[in-house]
């Protein structure tokens, strides 16, 4: 069944990021990191319109992208482009192995990306320093930890030991309170439609990346 982690606080980019980078890093984090066969950098045009696609195979829409270390990158950057934050959906299992990622990939002076040539990075600076801390709780265990981001250098430290008899416990009464919270807004969302995502454009369109 999984678990889920609850996270607290945020990452500080410097230089902001710029609109390019909002928008692909936004894409990135909404979309399914699956082995694509155009590439591990590739983002649909619009993520919130993807679904299952039936050109891809079943293990391949299975299997994650090489060298990512999960399906969903759950790190994303704020509209003003000036920190990363966790997207608040459950079951987040590489949060440190996914900023480390990000930052070696697409921020950092020298990030791989920059070697790709690739259309979608054209306008990425890469000359980004990333700095601050977030602190997880899980749920299953309750073990408590700090992620911290120090100029681009990413280390997690554990803050109080996980028991596993946690696991057989009823929720606490934050988490009652996210997961009613959780819940209702759902409920909306199938009432409503759904507007468009700020910063979120047709990457395709624009860049022929999609």
């Amino acid at each position: 069944m999984g678990y889920t982690t609850d996270f607290v606080g945020h990452i500080d980019i410097e230089p902001a990021l710029n609109q390019d980078e909002i928008e692909y890093l936004t894409a990135f984090g909404l979309s399914r990191r699956f082995d694509r066969p155009e590439g591990p950098y590739t983002v649909p045009g619009n993520p919130m319109a993807e679904r299952d696609r039936d050109d891809v195979e079943i293990d391949r829409y299975n299997r994650t992208a090489p060298g990512q270390p999960q399906l969903w990158c759950q790190w994303v950057p704020c509209l003003d482009g000036c920190c990363l934050a966790f997207d608040g959906h459950e079951k987040f299992y590489a949060p440190v192995d996914w900023m480390r990622y990000l930052i070696q990939h697409f921020l950092k002076p020298g990030a791989k990306a920059s070697r790709s040539g690739l259309p979608a990075f054209e306008h990425f600076t890469f000359d980004h320093r990333l700095d601050g801390m977030v602190v997880g709780c899980r749920r299953d265990t309750k073990e408590l930890f700090a992620i911290q981001v120090k100029n681009n250098r990413v280390t997690k430290r554990v803050l109080r030991p996980g028991l596993p008899q946690f696991g057989w416990h009823e929720a606490l009464a934050y988490e009652e309170e996210i997961d009613r919270w959780e819940s209702s807004s759902r409920r909306r969302r199938r009432v409503d439609p759904e507007p468009p995502v700020a910063g979120v454009v047709d990457l395709a369109s624009r860049r022929g990346a999609g």
